[in-house]
């Protein structure tokens, strides 16, 4: 495959993944407006986020094992169909259960694009140029995340929250043709036929029901604190989990090969995963709050405050790949991490009067850090897997992070809606105008802080888990 035909095949990957992301970054911009007009508590508003997760959670496994037997380009493009579809009817709701319904289906469509997407980026780019594309890779989910937030705020501030729908829709065409005429399927698809043998249904329907349970949980039981609940819930969850690895051990081609699970360090490098993306990922949905509600400003000002921390995830995404390539992942996760760690004791120290330079520099900085860790982690664990098994890695991979984004956004918004009820207010927020009142500041800023301390903790055992791995490119065979 010449170099020429390499990247056009990878601009085309690149595109999709880049409307893909931006339309979750563009929804996150859009959430206070969209709570506004449907009269929903922070709670109920991250279940905007929530069930695209655990659809996402549900779908990505399985899909990623239909891709390595039915072919990755194809599965890729029916995805773009399905989420063009999802994202135009999601125009259309005038309730919360029907955004709901279509936020499902385009969550489909956004899996069936990860699991296929990252498998297709693994096969163009082999061996030592893993790091780059990988790399590349991450870039491009910055530069999503950048413009999200600012087409975002302009579309909601000028058009409404629906516009941000229809652009969506509209950037699917373009999407589809770059993916039918660029992707080489000769490559993209070079060993998808190695999988044969009954699709593993009974894993992927256990596998769906254990992590929407966990979910769940996290979110419901927090804001209810009902100890039944949670007690009850999470044990329900974990024994699906133990009774998924029995199904696959059993199964004739498991959705998650088995003898990965027998892997320390490929357990470590997960588990960093998690900790890591659970630890970093609820800026993203918090800050919109924060710079609209609490500090009273428009959501196309809020989008240019935020861009910076994305801007700092795809300035140091693509070096970090590139640097781990020649000496080694591990180094880049931990100080990835550490950066991140620091960013979030700093916004812990936020308030009513934190300035807006500081707020930035903040954002910024906490960008840098998961650009720094994501794509050396992603990268280690790829090193460890057979190439016919890439869709169903790169599903994991993708899994892993949805699962700690999902957890991340529960905690926080169960934590602030915690806040409001202790001090007795209702935190509905289509009662507030353009920023909250005093009382409602305190309350948030009480569960704003605490999530941060919490996020803390959690950063801080994803660094332990980092250091215990022994995994380097150096060590790769």
């Amino acid at each position: 495959m010449s170099q020429k035909q390499k990247w056009l095949s990878f601009m085309s990957i690149a595109f999709g993944l880049f409307t893909a992301v931006m339309d979750a970054s563009m929804i996150g911009i859009a959430l206070p407006s969209i709570s506004k007009d449907f009269s929903l508590d922070l709670s109920s508003a991250a279940w905007i986020s929530l069930v695209s997760t655990i659809t996402v959670v549900a779908v990505l496994l399985p899909m990623g094992n239909i891709s390595d037997r039915l072919g990755r380009k194809k599965i890729y493009l029916y995805g773009v169909i399905i989420m063009a579809a999802g994202s135009l009817f999601s125009s259309f709701s005038n309730e919360i259960v029907s955004l709901l319904i279509f936020r499902i289906i385009v969550s489909i469509g956004a899996a069936m694009r990860m699991s296929t997407g990252l498998a297709m980026v693994m096969m163009i780019f082999k061996d030592k140029e893993r790091g780059k594309g990988l790399g590349a890779n991450t870039t491009t989910v910055g530069l999503a995340a950048i413009t999200g937030p600012i087409f975002g705020g302009f579309l909601v501030g000028n058009f409404g929250w629906e516009s941000i729908f229809i652009t969506q829709a509209l950037l699917s065409l373009p999407t589809y043709l770059l993916g039918f005429y660029f992707l080489n399927k000769d490559v993209v698809d070079s060993n998808h036929n190695q999988r044969k043998g009954n699709f593993d249904f009974i894993g992927s329907i256990i596998s769906a029901i254990a992590f929407s349970v966990l979910l769940f949980t996290i979110n419901y039981g927090l804001v209810n604190m009902s100890t039944l609940v949670i007690s009850f819930s999470f044990l329900i969850s974990m024994l699906l989990f133990i009774l998924f690895i029995y199904a696959e051990t059993k199964a004739d081609q498991p959705i998650l090969n088995t003898i990965l699970l027998k892997n320390k360090n490929f357990m470590l490098t997960m588990g960093t995963r998690l900790l890591g993306f659970l630890s970093g990922s609820s800026t993203l949905f918090l800050m919109p709050f924060y710079i609209q509600l609490l500090k009273g400003i428009s959501p196309d000002k809020a989008g240019l405050i935020i861009f910076p921390g994305a801007l700092g995830m795809s300035i140091t995404a693509s070096f970090s790949g590139r640097l781990s390539d020649k000496y080694g992942e591990k180094p880049f996760v931990i100080l990835g991490l550490i950066i991140i760690l620091i960013s979030s004791f700093l916004f812990s120290l936020f308030d009513e009067k934190t300035t807006i330079v500081m707020i930035i520099a903040v954002l910024m900085l906490h960008g840098l850090g998961m650009g720094i860790w994501g794509t050396p982690n992603s990268s280690q664990t790829v090193s460890i897997v057979p190439k016919n098994t890439y869709g169903s890695v790169a599903a994991l991979i993708n899994l892993i992070r949805t699962v700690g984004m999902g957890i991340s956004i529960a905690i926080s918004s169960s934590l602030i809606t915690l806040a409001f009820i202790n001090l007795g207010l209702n935190s509905d927020f289509s009662s507030v105008n353009d920023a909250f009142d005093v009382d409602q500041s305190k309350a948030f800023l009480n569960g704003f802080k605490t999530t941060y301390y919490v996020l803390m903790s959690i950063c801080l055992l994803s660094i332990i888990l980092s250091l215990l791995t022994k995994i380097n490119r150096s060590s790769e065979s």
